[in-house]
């Protein structure tokens, strides 16, 4: 009886051992000699990990090719795409709030750092001895002036060309200055040029859902509606009388403006031509233009330029902005100044 045991014993131990050995071996290869390591799965791995880099993305070597060139199964596979990922985001430095890290292009798994708004907090000084000055001038700010601009951020203009859009209402015409577009690569937002001839549009416009501001329905102006507005974005008395006057307030006008935004074949709905989703701007926007450089980039920015945020006290007041200085405060509705149009992709 012993001796059967212990043949079976060492029976049993010798199985174990062989199969640890193929399981080693099927590991360690693929088809040859372990010795060799030409085609140790391991090494194969490993040959193909270093090509990549010591960053694993420092060179843009072909990705792990689990179809056709390793069908080694999905374990295998899981293991090397865990090893080789590599980010394939568009972001850049300036995209990133200050400080925050993040992980961006092709190829490349080095942590970065965020730079948005860095040269802000930095910010020791700033006047407007320059401000009003077109960022298409190669020397906006002349001999002597000190405005800091270095907090700015960068400004590109997308569209221009061609003849002025304008907007008719009740025979009353009102005309951008010119089609230039402007994009402020920070907050991605499109803006107008200001009107023509000067403060002739006025803010008369009726919120009557309460605090209902995102999506405003009934008998209220819809900010956010595409190519139309409806008569409570042009009143004669936001507080009582929802009749439309004989004159082009600053929503109706960017809710009817027709003006392409960046001279592209298609717009966002894929049509061609002209972008429809105009709005007039927020009262915060207008002050974050402000803030990323809109008096040194944008044309016309002296003047009180309309906003869409309403006073939280009376119905029949509403916020207007200076863009040259960041002078803002409220004005009646019925005061006349100017519009800029604003739109995002």
């Amino acid at each position: 009886m012993r001796k059967i045991l212990l043949y079976v014993t060492c029976l049993f131990l010798a199985l174990f051992g062989l199969y640890q050995i193929g399981m080693t071996v099927f590991a360690e290869q693929s088809g040859s000699s372990p010795e060799s390591g030409s085609d140790s799965r391991i090494k194969t791995a490993y040959d193909w990990l270093v090509a990549k880099g010591t960053n694993y993305g420092s060179t843009d070597a072909a990705d792990w090719d689990s179809a056709t060139t390793y069908v080694w199964g999905t374990d295998w596979n899981r293991i090397m795409e865990a090893a080789a990922w590599e980010p394939d985001g568009s972001a850049t430095a300036g995209d990133v709030p200050s400080g925050f890290t993040f992980y961006a292009g092709n190829g490349n798994r080095t942590q970065k750092t965020g730079t948005l708004f860095q040269n802000q907090a930095l910010m020791d000084y700033d006047d407007t001895n320059c401000a009003g000055n077109n960022a298409e001038s190669a020397t906006p700010c002349v001999a002597g002036d000190s405005e800091y601009t270095g907090e700015e951020g960068t400004w590109t203009l997308t569209a221009s060309g061609g003849t002025a859009v304008s907007v008719t209402d009740n025979a009353v015409t009102v005309t951008l200055t010119s089609n230039k577009v402007y994009k402020d690569n920070w907050t991605k937002l499109y803006w107008t040029d200001g009107n023509a001839g000067g403060a002739i549009v006025d803010n008369e416009f009726a919120y009557v859902d309460g605090d209902d501001r995102t999506n405003p329905t009934g008998n209220s102006c819809n900010f956010n509606s595409t190519g139309t507005a409806n008569a409570f974005c042009d009143n004669q008395d936001p507080l009582s009388a929802y009749v439309e006057d004989n004159d082009v307030s600053a929503a109706d006008f960017c809710l009817n403006l027709q003006l392409d935004a960046d001279n592209a074949d298609l717009d966002d709905n894929g049509a061609t031509g002209v972008e429809t989703d105009w709005r007039l701007p927020t009262q915060k926007e207008l002050m974050q233009a402000y803030i990323n450089g809109a008096a040194n980039n944008l044309p016309t920015p002296v003047g009180n330029y309309l906003s869409s945020t309403e006073s939280n006290s009376t119905k029949s007041y509403a916020y207007y902005m200076v863009m040259s200085t960041g002078t803002t405060t409220v004005l009646l509705k019925n005061t006349s100044g100017n519009v800029r149009c604003v739109r995002r992709n």
